[in-house]
């Protein structure tokens, strides 16, 4: 008698356009189980390997922050976002600690939440570049698909805003993700109710 649970149907919304016209499209896949995103954070961990001390120093950080307000937490809904801050985070951290000189564990959420605020007159677009600076001035390019650092900050850098020819459906689609994964990400991970005190 096999006591193994059965394979789990993951459904994942998502919307495509064909032929000028956006249709919604569910894609339904098997998995065993469902993945922690401790987890994720981890492989995202060990898939950042090989950038300088500060930012494995600065991964660690976040996985200290996450590891009990997150424990048993699934990858469902609000999870990726929450990923991506966790990312964003770490990316945080590094980009302090290596400008001010200091070490990631010893940044704190209000350096963060400077880095990430919009100016008074400015835009996203002004954080992308502040940002896109920081990583150049802690010695990476941007733009290198080889090192671990840029790679993350391009990852980062995804824009999940929905096209202005997008249908009110599309709209009013409770789960979408909105905004640039860094932004949208690391905002939400440091709503209160999430629990990263630093």
């Amino acid at each position: 008698m096999n006591l193994a649970p059965a394979p789990v149907p993951v459904a994942d919304l998502a919307a495509e356009r064909r032929g000028g016209v956006w249709r919604a499209v569910v894609r339904v896949s098997q998995d065993d189980g469902m993945t922690l995103l401790l987890d994720d954070l981890r492989d995202r961990q060990r898939r950042a390997v090989g950038g300088p001390p500060e930012w494995g120093q600065a991964w660690d950080r976040v996985l200290e922050l996450t590891s009990a307000p997150w424990q048993g937490r699934e990858m469902i809904w609000d999870s990726p976002v929450l990923a991506d801050g966790a990312a964003t985070l770490a990316l945080a951290l590094y980009l302090i600690a290596t400008d001010t000189g200091t070490a990631p564990a010893t940044v704190t959420r209000a350096q963060v939440e400077a880095l990430l605020a919009v100016p008074p007159d400015g835009t996203v677009l002004d954080v992308t570049a502040r940002w896109d600076a920081l990583v150049s001035a802690a010695g990476h390019d941007p733009r290198n698909p080889g090192d671990p650092v840029s790679i993350c900050w391009q990852g980062l850098q995804t824009d999940h805003s929905l096209p202005a020819d997008a249908p009110d459906w599309m709209v009013m689609d409770g789960p979408r993700r909105w905004g640039i994964a860094y932004q949208e990400g690391l905002g939400y991970a440091l709503m209160p109710r999430f629990g990263l005190d630093f």
